[in-house]
């Protein structure tokens, strides 16, 4: 016999007349006590209240570089390509543009290897972490057969841009290359292709 129900509901029944005995109580209590005095009587807070608010600070203007190689858009870019990126202010936003250069001078990244995420036809946007362990693994894969060592006993860094939601799921283009470049991790520039370099 399940009687589950029932002792519920004599602990509710309980509850509810010590909750009535307190109410008693406190209502006996709040009647004896003396009003009289104003200065025991609640008062209104007339504390002035503070308006914080929150300013930007305004970005200082730079001059635009003076840029080297043809502007390009990097998922236009095949393999072996080389490309430079600047980036500065105007008018308070963030400008940035890329150009494919000569590998043979100097640069600043190097592709390659171009690979396509396997999503079947109309398939959703898996996510940003799974573009970036996609990438990573397609990347690093690659990397030695490119440089000529292992990644780990590199002085070169790698990096890979992967396409946005917007172009992966796109109707008619549906981008969904993968660009894996290689860098020197100080930020210096490169001068002649990394393949087969061993650096």
């Amino acid at each position: 016999m399940r009687t589950t129900g029932s002792r519920r509901q004599q602990g509710l029944t309980g509850s509810v007349a010590q909750l009535a005995l307190l109410v008693v109580v406190g209502l006996a209590a709040t009647a004896c006590s003396d009003s009289g005095n104003p200065s025991e009587l609640p008062t209104s807070s007339t504390n002035p209240t503070t308006t914080m608010v929150e300013t930007r600070p305004s970005l200082a203007e730079e001059q635009a570089p003076a840029w080297i190689g043809e502007v390009v858009n990097l998922h236009d870019l095949g393999g072996d390509a080389c490309f430079n990126q600047y980036s500065w202010f105007q008018d308070e936003r963030l400008v940035e543009i890329d150009t494919r250069v000569p590998c043979e001078g100097p640069h600043q990244f190097e592709i390659y290897r171009r690979a396509q995420h396997p999503a079947r036809q109309g398939a959703p946007w898996p996510g940003d972490r799974e573009m970036e362990a996609f990438a990573t693994a397609e990347c690093y894969n690659a990397f030695s057969d490119f440089v000529g060592t292992i990644y780990e006993l590199s002085e070169l860094e790698l990096g890979f841009l992967v396409p946005r939601q917007t172009d992966f799921e796109h109707e008619a283009a549906q981008f969904r290359g993968v660009h894996c470049y290689v860098f020197e991790g100080d930020g210096t520039d490169m001068v002649g292709t990394a393949r087969g370099s061993l650096r």
